[in-house]
């Protein structure tokens, strides 16, 4: 069994997004050699090959189509490809996700930003909503299902840990339908049943896309539990010992080294 595990990296994105300000890049570049060692040392574990890419696309939003095009590249040539955000940090309980999981289908954690009523009202009202907003970009992958006569669910899937056989990544066939998903895109934000301080955050993403062609053409896969992708943001704050793959989406990456 031939396995992989990557990531990508450019400490030199453009500053045109909210996350790479100056706090997130500097981050980076402080505890990169740590954080490449750290998921190194994790693939070595899991009897993985590890290569770090470090692209010279300096675009946030396209090195994020990038790591989906080399995901598909390394299917040409691996039987199981892992792909993690650098952000990534394996926690000490060691657990090796490609045997603790399916690779014949895509292995991907899913978030779920369902708002009532009131909570609704409150972000129209406030103006709160961006082009990262959770809620935003599911809106966005069900406004591209209903264009297919699809009533999508809730679900929206991360990518900063993505996991699959050769053969369902194949089946992924996401660089090659990027074109028409886009074009997609552009028409749900006109079609769409959301309102405007919604839909004028719909964006071309990575992750709106995944999440509605695995709907779409049933593309069989498994909901990863948080504890392969325990995401530490606002909503969570500090890590948590029975996880075994941190996501520093807050980039406090002290929290992981110097405790």
């Amino acid at each position: 069994m031939k396995r992989i595990t990557f990531s990508i990296y450019n400490e030199n994105v453009d500053q045109n997004h909210k996350s790479t300000s100056d706090f997130k890049l500097n981050q980076f570049r402080k505890y990169k050699d740590q954080l490449v060692d750290g998921q190194l040392k994790y693939a070595n574990a899991c009897s993985s090959e590890y290569t770090l890419i470090e692209t010279s696309t300096t675009d946030y939003n396209s090195i994020q189509f990038e790591k989906i095009k080399q995901l598909e590249k390394f299917a040409q040539e691996y039987d199981e490809v892992l792909y993690l955000d650098l952000d990534v940090i394996p926690h000490t309980s060691f657990c090796n996700i490609f045997d603790e999981n399916d690779t014949s289908n895509l292995c991907i954690h899913p978030l779920v930003r369902d708002l009532n009523d009131k909570e609704l009202r409150g972000f129209l009202e406030c103006d709160s909503f961006d082009t990262q907003n959770v809620f935003c970009k599911t809106a966005a992958k069900k406004s591209m299902l209903l264009l297919d006569d699809i009533y999508g669910n809730d679900k929206l899937y991360n990518t900063g840990v993505v996991l699959g056989g050769s053969e369902v990544i194949k089946r992924l066939n996401f660089m090659e339908q990027l074109d028409d998903l886009h074009k997609l895109l552009d028409e749900s934000r006109e079609e769409s049943l959301y309102p405007h301080e919604i839909t004028r955050n719909f964006y071309y993403n990575n992750e709106v896309y995944v999440s509605y062609l695995i709907e779409r053409d049933g593309l069989p896969h498994t909901d990863l539990g948080m504890q392969w992708n325990f995401i530490l943001d606002g909503y969570q704050p500090d890590p948590s010992a029975a996880c075994y793959l941190l996501h520093h989406v807050n980039k406090e990456f002290e929290k992981s080294f110097d405790a």
